[in-house]
């Protein structure tokens, strides 16, 4: 269905990220928690010590881990995002979804995907088009193998095609702010719900009533690629037009460096670097706030 992926099936890591799939250990447990704040996949006295220290040497080079924290074997992945805290926030506002399909747009590494499966849905579906996430998610699931009805695919949500799944509740969570062109994106992410179902959109918000427009190479708090961080109303204007109704933004945070940092699954530069101690960007911008909306399409 996506093999003209190019992003994914061209990607100059693969045969070696493969290979490090291929050689993961076989564990005899089929223990899963997604209830805790941690994805606990296997039980810790699944594996020999040599078989856990061999599996943490290769979910190492599959570094960065940016979402989690997940425990496979007794192996803590301390991912660059605590996710769990975003969780919080959002699971409390999400429609009764049992017996739903449910489709999370830029999944990452599926940590979302598994915290869905514990409100008993039909099928939950993730996207995305980074490689390196993908086969994150495809080396967690080594370890859930009786899960069936969860998977991903290599594709952002202009690639799929509604026409082979609709969905009953579609999570956008950090994909906006990223996207070229908003309006498309939106009205795309709509074709793909049934109607009267609802969309989840989590994304950066300008408090000042207006919105910050960033110019082609340059940064918004140390990211790349950003567009628009559209105001709350502008919000939802652009949710009124695309098609959908009783729109309500339920939630409202400032990111800290309590749940986005550098850690050993993520060596990298993260949230302290790109802020200063009045919590403006290094740019120069208002503390980076972000809003939780739940809309219902037409």
């Amino acid at each position: 269905m996506f093999i003209e992926n190019k992003n994914f099936f061209n990607h100059g890591n693969l045969e070696k990220w493969k290979n490090i799939l291929n050689l993961l250990p076989e564990s005899n447990s089929n223990f899963i928690d997604y209830t805790s704040s941690q994805i606990t996949l296997g039980e810790k006295f699944s594996l020999t010590p040599a078989e856990k220290k061999n599996l943490e040497d290769l979910l190492i080079k599959l570094s960065p881990w940016r979402k989690g924290p997940f425990n496979i074997c007794g192996i803590d992945i301390d991912s660059e995002w605590q996710s769990n805290q975003k969780w919080e926030r959002v699971k409390s506002f999400l429609p009764n979804i049992k017996g739903m399909r449910i489709g999370d747009i830029g999944c990452s590494n599926g940590y979302y995907l598994y915290k869905l499966l514990d409100f008993n849905p039909e099928l939950v579906v993730g996207m995305d088009r980074t490689a390196l996430y993908i086969i994150q998610f495809l080396a967690t699931k080594h370890y859930a193998k009786k899960i069936q009805n969860l998977l991903t695919l290599p594709c952002s949500v202009e690639d799929y095609n509604p026409k082979i799944m609709d969905f009953d509740l579609i999570l956008s969570m950090g994909i906006l702010y990223h996207a070229k062109n908003p309006v498309e994106n939106i009205d795309t992410t709509r074709k793909l719900i049934k109607q009267n179902g609802f969309l989840v959109l989590e994304t950066i918000i300008s408090n000042q009533g207006e919105n910050i427009n960033i110019k082609n190479n340059e940064t918004y708090a140390g990211m790349k690629n950003i567009g628009t961080i559209f105001s709350k109303n502008n919000i939802i204007n652009l949710l009124s037009a695309s098609g959908f109704k009783n729109i309500e933004l339920v939630n409202k945070s400032f990111t800290n460096t309590n749940e986005q940092r550098a850690t050993r699954w993520m060596e990298g530069k993260s949230f302290k670097d790109f802020t200063l101690p009045s919590g403006y960007t290094i740019e120069g911008y208002p503390p980076v706030c972000r809003v939780i909306f739940i809309a219902q399409k037409k």
